[in-house]
């Protein structure tokens, strides 16, 4: 059969023809095409590859398998977003965005690490304790000046980058000067002591 036109009655505009169980033409309305929108009301499966170069709105996501994201990710939150930026490789905390460790969604219930306005905050909200734990750990200035070092056995504190303060196996030093846990202190140089209730 050739024909310049043919003319199906029962179609309706709009809605793209398929070929129904006996080989008869029919349309439905779960799939409709206006020229520039394709419609579609009903499920899709894919078993290949799909290429969307423009943006997918989708109101809900459900992921079963691997996922790849080649640029920047954003989270959008109420009140502040997280971001990945995939240039920089960071994960970016908007001000008041937390990043919570333990508990649930609607129950947080352990550590929470966020920034809001000028400052920044490590904060256990659980029962236990917070436990930073490692061989050394430093405390440092925005020099990166130490002002806390704590080794497996010895606490240092710092003065403008000088050690004031450190733990020994029998008690603490302070400069030359020492005290020990057994009630022996040892004050090389002046030594001055004032009277009770001086300066009162």
């Amino acid at each position: 059969l050739t024909a310049n036109s043919a003319q199906i009655s029962d179609l309706t505009d709009n809605r793209v023809v398929i070929a129904g169980s006996s080989g008869e033409l029919e349309d439905s309305g779960n799939l409709t095409f206006d020229g520039s929108t394709l419609g579609i009301t009903g499920s899709i499966d894919l078993s290949a590859d799909i290429d969307v170069d423009g943006t997918a709105n989708l109101d809900i996501l459900d992921v079963d398998g691997a996922s790849n994201f080649g640029a920047d990710v954003v989270f959008a939150g109420a009140g502040g977003n997280i971001t990945f930026d995939q240039s920089t490789d960071d994960l970016i905390f908007d001000d008041g965005a937390k990043a919570i460790f333990g508990g649930s969604a609607s129950s947080p219930d352990g550590l929470e690490i966020y920034h809001a306005s000028n400052n920044s905050f490590i904060q256990d909200s659980g029962t236990g304790n917070l436990i930073i734990q490692g061989s050394q750990t430093l405390i440092r200035n925005t020099s990166g000046h130490p002002q806390i070092v704590a080794n497996d056995d010895i606490v240092e504190l710092y003065h403008d980058n000088a050690k004031i303060f450190q733990t020994t196996g029998i008690g603490i030093t302070v400069g030359l000067s020492s005290v020990q846990h057994n009630g022996n202190a040892a004050f090389p140089g002046i030594t001055t002591l004032g009277s009770p209730g001086a300066g009162s």
